[in-house]
């Protein structure tokens, strides 16, 4: 058990747009990278994205799912 008392984040799964290809993507996240801006290429169309995770962390509902 580590004296320091921290637990290695888990990793958290965020869904992403392309506003490329219109496709909503699945991405993991290690937990300690949510307050980053990341790269994400497209698995669809190639194309990349720079997403901040910040606003990821409370919408667990792809929003292509969500109505409107």
């Amino acid at each position: 058990m580590s004296s320091s008392g921290q637990i290695a984040p888990a990793e958290q799964v965020c869904y992403v747009h392309c506003n490329f290809c219109n496709t909503v993507l699945a991405v993991s996240v290690p937990g300690n990278s949510m307050l980053n801006i990341v790269t994400v290429r497209c698995g669809h169309c190639t194309n990349l994205l720079s997403v901040s995770l910040r606003g990821q962390m409370h919408s667990p509902v792809p929003p292509a799912a969500q109505v409107q």
